[in-house]
């Protein structure tokens, strides 16, 4: 409890940091400071006692309680709460056709058509059949406009939530299976989405540090790499393999049915999306500096960005006139069914109703949505922070875990799996000037065309080239910098050093490879949890010495050996909080350090606290401060 200065000290209203608009006192000298003040978590003033001089006071204008009384301002609060759920509400009546509509059409169409294609490439990816990854661009992108706070976010389907998807369907051997658990998959995590974003559960992402998101992240890639061999060596006769180490024994037993056309047709689409990426940065740079540019430049760098794109349209061409007969020569995609997706519920569907029936790995599956679920937000909201910060506003991250949700959830129904954001398209986005979330509506227009016109053209589609894009893309996941620069600063935590964090992507990138995604980071983050408890419940407890060199600052003498200490004088600093969990480290510390003292010694008379690090006190604290000074006297 904190006393506020005498009346005389000369400390006036306006330093009392009391909005004016709070008071309606008129006579400033008649304030009394003298009584006693009280201090919040949140703020340092609260409202006067009714018998205070200060009188009443006069809410600001965004307090809750300023709203209007009686059925007006219940339905001021009742609006604003639907338009706080459901922005579309707030945006779209102040919607400027003239000056956004074209730059939103426009930008929906050139990410919708780069989506088209990279969710085809995501399907195979999560193992399930192609056409479900172009359903992730169509009903979930139009709930995230509707609900979602970016305007940039692009929401179809992920690479890294695609690795979860393929993690918890390994276990299956068809392909139809795959695919309906897939989307009921899509319902669980969206499920809990939505009631985490209700529950305002967004800090549950925490958890998940980037150390251990880089580990998995690259062991997931790995995965991804071994299990794309198939497609790029035209293994169709493979059998089904569980694990990276028998999948690895299932591709080298099927080397000799290796489809060398195909083989090199995917070696070339690599070094062509390589030559793209080069083309990007090179024309990226040469836009940014100061002009004028040759005409080409901006063609091109349009050409670079949609680099999926050009690869299927050349590899599609490559494999209409290379046919034998009307049969292609190298393995494709095979037959798409045309037209939007269809309305099914998930859990009626077969390979759904078999699962809940036999309950057969159903409790891994719902551990595995949870995994989904966070990672699948974890990353479509780093991209659109990323985007806000950039064009300065601003975006609720429970709002946007609620609409994320509901977008799984809704287009589980409409055979979509988990969907999630991209990095690229994002970031895209702001680039070719999207403006509001209505180029997401936008995007279901044009993907919704091409699931009813252009899906016989993808039956041509080489798999060789679907490996060439994921081998590529994901490549450039594969994070081995991060270790790297954590073994550089392998040191004590305490020390500044980061060995915490490299434990913890070893175990994250051993467990992904070896034993599956949800092993990996579930085992990370009990490791990370328990580091946590670790320095909730045993801080460090040092010694301070007096730096005469600094101007006599006091610091650990574990560090600066230079610091003096006083003969029969203990200086301690406990940094951390002092609670019921770590009252015992602390007496136990102490006695210790009082111990090794006396050992060289220096019997300790004095002992002086410092508290400058201890920002909590609970009531076992006090308790063992009583106990500890009755026992020292």
């Amino acid at each position: 409890m904190f006393k506020s200065a005498p009346a005389d000290s000369g400390i006036t209203r306006a330093a009392a940091s009391v909005p004016s608009k709070m008071s309606k006192t008129q006579n400033s000298s008649e304030v009394d400071l003298t009584q006693e003040r009280k201090v919040t978590r949140i703020g340092d003033w609260v409202a006067p006692a009714p018998s205070s001089k200060l009188g009443e006071y006069q809410r600001m204008a965004d307090d809750d309680e300023a709203r209007e009384p009686g059925l007006r301002g219940a339905l001021q609060c009742v609006g604003s709460c639907v338009v706080g759920r459901i922005p579309m509400l707030g945006w779209l009546p102040q919607y400027d056709v003239r000056n956004d509509f074209f730059y939103d059409f426009i930008g929906g169409a050139t990410i919708a058509l780069i989506c088209l294609v990279q969710t085809l490439a995501h399907a195979a990816i999560a193992t399930t059949k192609v056409i479900q990854g172009p359903y992730c661009a169509f009903v979930p992108p139009f709930v995230y406009a509707v609900l979602g706070t970016s305007p940039h976010a692009s929401i179809s389907s992920g690479a890294i939530a695609a690795i979860l998807i393929a993690d918890q369907l390994q276990y299956f051997h068809d392909e139809e299976e795959r695919t309906e658990l897939a989307s009921l998959l899509a319902l669980i995590s969206g499920g809990m989405l939505v009631a985490m974003g209700l529950c305002r559960a967004a800090y549950a992402v925490r958890f998940l540090s980037q150390s251990l998101i880089s580990g998995f992240v690259t062991g997931g890639s790995v995965l991804i790499l071994v299990g794309q061999l198939k497609n790029l060596l035209g293994l169709e006769k493979m059998r089904h393999a569980i694990g990276v180490i028998d999948q690895v024994r299932a591709i080298y037993e099927a080397l000799p049915e290796t489809r060398v056309i195909g083989l090199c047709l995917g070696l070339s689409m690599i070094m062509v999306l390589q030559v793209m990426m080069w083309l990007k940065k090179y024309t990226v740079a040469q836009l940014k500096s100061q002009g004028p540019h040759p005409s080409w430049m901006k063609p091109a760098k349009i050409v670079s960005e949609m680099k999926e794109l050009v690869l299927v349209g050349i590899s599609i061409a490559f494999a209409i006139f290379t046919c034998n007969g009307d049969e292609p020569i190298l393995p494709v995609v095979g037959t798409i069914p045309p037209g939007l997706p269809p309305f099914q519920v998930p859990w009626r569907l077969p390979a759904a109703k078999s699962m809940l029936e036999t309950h057969f790995r159903l409790q891994e599956f719902f551990m595995g949505g949870f995994l989904v679920a966070l990672t699948s937000f974890l990353t479509t909201y780093a991209t659109s922070k990323k985007q806000a910060l950039q064009h300065g506003y601003q975006i609720d991250a429970s709002q946007e875990m609620f609409a994320l949700g509901m977008a799984g959830t809704c287009g589980s129904f409409f055979g979509s799996f988990t969907p999630s954001g991209s990095l690229s398209r994002t970031s895209l986005a702001g680039e070719v000037g999207v403006r509001t979330q209505m180029s997401g509506l936008m995007k279901i227009v044009v993907v919704g065309t091409s699931l009813k016109f252009l899906t016989p053209v993808l039956y041509y589609l080489p798999k060789a080239t679907l490996a060439a894009i994921i081998l590529r893309s994901t490549w450039q996941l594969v994070d081995f910098k991060t270790p790297k620069t954590l073994w550089s600063s392998w040191r004590p935590y305490h020390q500044g050093g980061m060995r915490r964090d490299f434990v913890v992507w070893w175990i994250a990138f051993v467990l992904t490879v070896f034993l599956g995604v949800l092993w990996g980071i579930g085992a990370a983050v009990f490791v990370s949890v328990a580091m946590i408890v670790h320095d909730a419940a045993m801080p460090r407890t040092v010694t301070l010495g007096r730096i005469e060199s600094l101007g006599n600052i006091w610091r650990d003498v574990e560090v600066w050996s230079e610091g003096r200490t006083f003969p029969g004088v203990l200086t301690v600093e406990f940094r951390g909080p002092l609670s019921f969990a770590s009252a015992d480290w602390f007496m136990e510390e102490l006695e210790r350090k009082k111990f090794l003292e006396a050992k060289r010694g220096n019997k300790v008379h004095v002992v002086v606290l410092s508290f400058g690090s201890v920002h909590d006190l609970d009531k076992t604290a006090i308790e063992m401060f009583r106990d500890l000074l009755t026992v020292w006297r």
